[in-house]
């Protein structure tokens, strides 16, 4: 049974490539099927500048469930390299496309009701015993906090990383680890719970010094020389130049934002984008939220299909100022030619 089961399923995966093959939109690109744990996986061949974005929107699956399917393998493939592919039914283009508009259409919904929503009065802090639950920005679900609340950082693992895999706010990490900056170290431990960072507070806390009273005898002749008033002296007004006026044609664009996949960290508000101008300072608008932020161009969006209704792609403190609720939205980008 196991055998027919696995010609089936391999029969079932050739045609569909085949198919695709024959209408020009996909490569046979697989090297075979494996079963694992009563799981079925695809073995695919990594090809010349494919990206592990490229590979999920290709098979239909996700980064989550691609990482689990391959445990310790880096979100840089490389070429020639094979992984396993979780197995899932071939959906239409016109049927993802509904799913993905269905999806938008309930995120926007969702954020409607956060903003609409009036805020909760003040109550007494109860001590929270469950590791925190803050929305973030996931490609997942957020794995549970150890169970003393703290984290131990990996070779190449950003904050922004961080603050993904245990569903917690980079904001809170600042603020629980007393961080100056994004940047970690490996071996670097880093409290990622609220509870975890009230036992640090409680271990850190010194014992209550013991109060000492002084008198301090003020001479006569030290009072004299306080009764004399010193000279005023008059500030000296700057002469500020007005600030030049840049002039050009602006340009607006709008399409979705997302934060830029890197290993590095930044604090700084850096962009990538098609067409504006290396080094140029563009304004970023959340339609759902209308914060507003200015960052900086570096560079330019990969031309690849995964990218094609992006328009600018943002650093994760960037991202986090304008959007910390969501892994992507909707933006008007404008900035001067």
């Amino acid at each position: 049974m196991k055998y027919i089961f696995c010609l089936t399923v391999l029969a079932g995966i050739f045609s569909g490539m085949i198919s695709a093959r024959a209408a020009g939109n996909v490569r046979i690109d697989s090297v075979g099927v494996e079963r694992v744990g009563g799981k079925v996986f695809v073995l695919h061949k990594v090809n010349q500048g494919q990206t592990m974005f490229a590979v999920v929107r290709q098979y239909g699956t996700s980064i989550q469930a691609l990482r689990e399917a391959n445990p310790g393998m880096s979100d840089q493939i490389q070429f020639g390299q094979t992984i396993r592919v979780p197995y899932t039914p071939k959906v239409s283009k016109k049927e993802a496309k509904k799913e993905e508009k269905k999806e938008e259409k309930k995120e926007e919904k969702k954020e409607e009701k956060k903003e609409i929503k009036p805020a909760a009065p003040a109550t007494a802090a109860k001590p929270d015993t469950t590791p925190s639950t803050t929305s973030a920005p996931t490609a997942g679900s957020a794995v549970s906090v150890s169970p003393n609340g703290k984290h131990i950082v990996e070779p190449g693992q950003t904050l922004y990383r961080v603050a993904v895999k245990y569903g917690v706010l980079m904001a809170d990490l600042r603020k629980w680890n007393n961080l100056t900056d994004d940047n970690l170290k490996d071996g670097q431990e880093l409290i990622v719970s609220e509870k975890g960072a009230e036992k640090a507070v409680a271990a850190v806390a010194p014992p209550a010094a013991p109060k000492v009273t002084s008198t301090t005898v003020v001479k006569d002749s030290v009072k004299a020389k306080a009764a004399v008033p010193e000279k005023v002296v008059k500030p000296v007004e700057e002469v500020v130049e007005a600030p030049k006026v840049v002039r050009g044609k602006r340009k607006s664009e709008s399409g979705l934002a997302e934060v830029i996949e890197t290993d590095e960290s930044t604090s700084k508000f850096l962009g990538l984008h098609r067409s504006a101008p290396i080094g140029a300072l563009v304004e970023v608008l959340n339609e759902y939220n209308q914060e507003k932020i200015i960052v900086r161009i570096i560079g330019r969006i990969p031309d690849t299909s995964v990218n094609d209704d992006i328009v600018i792609k943002l650093s994760s403190r960037a991202f986090e100022k304008v959007s910390p609720n969501s892994k992507r939205f909707r933006a008007v980008v404008s900035y001067l030619e």
